[in-house]
């Protein structure tokens, strides 16, 4: 989903310790998607505390959770966006693993699934754009040329002035558009090949990182560009709420329901029916949406 509303991306914070020891790995990556601060980590060990009620002794839960920072400020202009630690992590884990095997699996269609936000989608698309810029550029030429020739044969008297103003703006309209094609075409080209330096750049990370099941701060750091966090929604009867992964490299990325790797092992490809069997079980249940029972 796009973010129309995030305007900055605040810096990320330094890594720093306190009194629940080392700062979550999360922290710097997590933004609220209403206001676009960064979100607070906020974490309380499990202790008892007096009930002033009732007097008793009672257990108060660990906490550890983000918040929106501009709501942490006491702020009106936002709301708090909450969402705890540990879903965050597990829908995130569940991301990379996907994207990662998906790319490993299936190459040439994961390359073509990045390239395919772009006007060009093959490579011989691209070719045929390069000739036509080398036609154009020489078009471009030809008509410098022409309107020179107008201009002499105009100075020279061998033209009248209507008939000159008539060629030169003929002329000048022809080239004005032969150069907007052709910034449109280099455009093109610049992001055909940009899309796929980026896929590369993913699959050599996937093919670095592979069997993990849980998130590291180097993981975290290879993989994670931002994650936008929505403020929940309860309308349904229950609390849900959305979250935006951005991988590097690669933004947001779906598995197509359907992908199965090209291998020939029995047990890859039984993993992989597996991880799309739960993905299609959590798309029927709310596509990119979790739920947080607080």
């Amino acid at each position: 989903m796009s973010l129309p509303y995030i305007t900055t991306w605040y810096p990320v914070p330094p890594s720093r310790t306190g009194l629940m020891g080392e700062a979550n790995p999360l922290t710097g990556l997590v933004y609220c998607y209403d206001c676009g601060r960064r979100m607070y980590n906020h974490r309380n060990r499990e202790n008892k505390i007096i009930n002033k009620a009732s007097g008793n002794l009672v257990k108060k839960k660990a906490v550890d959770k983000y918040c929106c920072s501009l709501y942490q400020i006491h702020s009106k202009d936002c709301t708090m966006h909450h969402i705890s630690t540990a879903s965050l992590q597990a829908l995130i884990l569940e991301t990379i693993q996907g994207a990662t095997a998906y790319a490993r699996e299936n190459e040439a269609e994961f390359i073509e699934t990045i390239r395919a936000a772009s006007d060009i989608r093959q490579g011989e698309t691209a070719k045929n754009h390069k000739k036509q810029i080398a036609k154009n550029e020489k078009c471009i030429e030809e008509l410098d040329s022409l309107f020179r020739k107008t201009y002499e044969d105009f100075a020279a008297g061998r033209l009248s002035e209507k008939r000159f103003e008539q060629l030169s703006q003929g002329y000048e309209a022809e080239q004005e558009t032969l150069i907007q094609q052709t910034a449109e075409l280099k455009a093109a080209i610049q992001q055909f090949d940009s899309d796929g330096l980026r896929a590369d750049k993913f699959l050599e990370l996937a093919k670095r990182y592979q069997d993990f099941d849980e998130l590291t701060a180097p993981i975290l750091h290879e993989f994670i560009d931002r994650v936008v966090v929505h403020e929940a929604d309860k309308s349904s009867g229950r609390r849900e709420q959305q979250v935006d992964i951005y991988l590097n490299n690669i933004g947001q990325f779906e598995v197509p329901c359907d992908a199965e790797p090209d291998t020939e092992s029995d047990d890859k490809r039984a993993m992989w029916r597996e991880y799309k069997r739960k993905q299609r079980k959590k798309i029927k249940q709310e596509q990119a949406v979790i739920t947080n029972e607080q």
